[in-house]
């Protein structure tokens, strides 16, 4: 290996463990870490969402041991978490305010316990809408829920239905409690850079066999899912990262193939 390989070589190599994006670098650290915590044997189980002028008072039973604190996450639709707080109090909470809110504006809450670092299953979900000035009661059902504290459930507890009266907005953005961005694109880039390094360094090193090259997109996939492990795989490019990995190694093998044919082919 001449002095220019082995300059190539030790590039790649340092490349490959420090010169990735700084949103990657970031995510990675936390779960580089891992969580050896368990999660909570149960979730739990949100009864009543009363709301006041701009605000809505959550009532919930607890869920099961191990858990350290609670939080409540909340959004303007049934499917999509906007806002959250992160800790709304440790174990025996089993109530929070939600201030500040929309008036005539209708959120979805539900509730998640979390043990340490490891969150457990979110609550059943309920709706209510800031600024009613009447409402009529009605009974959740918790039938599905019996099993969630060990033991039968016969208690009801009162939910406003909404009446929404329009006014003035001052939204409020709170830190979101759960992972929105999924990192796909990035680490699809740095895998290609990878593969067209060792490619050409497979020219001029021996060692360095083409075959080998396959450890790079399974490296990428495993930390893919490492880093994505909390977050939606909606994106187009989290939700088919694997079938555009084989795309990006095919398209860069058939390249190489052609080019060291080209080069044989003129010796």
């Amino acid at each position: 290996m001449g002095p220019m390989g082995k300059k190539l070589f030790i590039s790649i190599l340092l490349f490959s463990y420090f010169f990735v994006p700084q949103a990657l670098s970031d995510v990675y650290a936390i779960n580089a870490v891992g969580c050896k915590d368990k999660s909570p044997a149960s979730a739990p189980v949100l009864t009543s969402a009363v709301a006041e002028k701009d605000s809505v008072t959550l009532i919930w039973t607890e869920a099961q041991d191990p858990l350290t604190y609670y939080l409540v996450a909340y959004g303007r639709t049934e499917t999509e978490i906007e806002y959250g707080s992160p800790n709304v109090g440790g174990r025996g909470t089993t109530s929070y305010v939600v201030g500040k809110l929309d008036q005539g504006v209708k959120y979805y809450f539900k509730v998640r316990a979390v043990n340490g670092c490891k969150p457990g299953k979110f609550s059943n979900k309920l709706s209510a809408t800031p600024g009613i000035s009447k409402g009529v009661t009605k009974t959740p059902n918790l039938s599905i829920y019996k099993s969630v504290q060990g033991a039968s459930i016969s208690a009801t507890y009162p939910v406003k239905a909404e009446m929404e009266i329009p006014a003035p907005l001052a939204t409020i953005v709170e830190e979101s409690s759960k992972c929105t961005t999924c990192i796909s694109w990035q680490l699809l880039i740095v895998e290609a850079i990878l593969l067209i390094l060792y490619f050409y360094l497979a020219e001029k090193i021996t060692f360095l066999k083409p075959i080998f090259s396959i450890a790079i997109p399974s490296a990428m996939y495993i930390l893919f899912w490492e880093i994505n492990r909390e977050c939606s795989l909606k994106e187009f490019a989290c939700k088919y990262f694997l079938p555009l990995e084989i795309m990006i190694f095919m398209v860069i093998v058939i390249v190489y193939k052609r080019i060291s044919y080209k080069e044989r082919k003129k010796k």
